[in-house]
């Protein structure tokens, strides 16, 4: 019985040491690089009540990646319906940057868009023109220095687009830019 009760340690030992630790061998999760998936609408003047545009129409289902000669097939990589990215509106407020509350203060015109301490775009996958899309914008309400910014990605500087794939599919994550932004931010004022 004893040398039943070791065997069963041996064994359990043997396969704790031979799993991997590795979270993307368990989730399968890769990482590439392709800059301007988001662009943001800028206008040479906003007044209040105007609507900024953000929109991801570059992102094709088929996209160039650095080094590669083929397309990447990001929809058969992931078999995902949908893309999502985190951004914030900042106001200036005695010199500081203070994130903005939108509250019910945005329009969904393509994909979607969840509001919170920040606000995530979710990018829809269109099979007719093969790309995720989304267009959401925030309402203006109040004059002042703002800017949108953008959460450090994966590489440390740009920021990530993330597939929400399933049944086993590939977990794709992009650092990506926006398009129109400095340093990761657009800053603007309203009137």
């Amino acid at each position: 019985m004893k040398a039943l009760h070791y065997t069963f340690l041996f064994a359990l030992v043997i396969l704790s040491l031979s799993c991997s630790k590795e979270d993307e061998e368990f989730y399968n999760a890769v990482y590439t690089t392709i800059p301007g998936l988001v662009t943001i609408e800028t206008e040479s003047n906003y007044e209040v009540n105007d609507i900024l545009w953000l929109n991801t129409n570059s992102f094709s289902r088929y996209l160039s990646e650095p080094n590669q000669t083929t397309l990447l097939d990001v929809y058969r990589t992931t078999n995902s319906q949908t893309f999502s990215f985190l951004y914030r509106l900042e106001k200036q407020v005695d010199g500081e940057w203070e994130n903005v509350s939108v509250g019910n203060n945005f329009i969904e015109n393509k994909g979607e868009m969840t509001i919170g301490n920040y606000i995530t775009g979710i990018a829809l996958y269109n099979n007719s023109n093969e790309s995720y899309e989304f267009r959401g914008g925030l309402v203006l309400t109040e004059p002042g220095q703002y800017r949108i910014g953008f959460f450090s990605g994966f590489n440390g500087s740009n920021f990530d687009i993330i597939s929400e794939s399933a049944n086993r599919s590939t977990f794709l994550t992009i650092a990506t830019t926006a398009v129109n932004t400095v340093n990761g931010f657009y800053t603007f004022t309203v009137n």
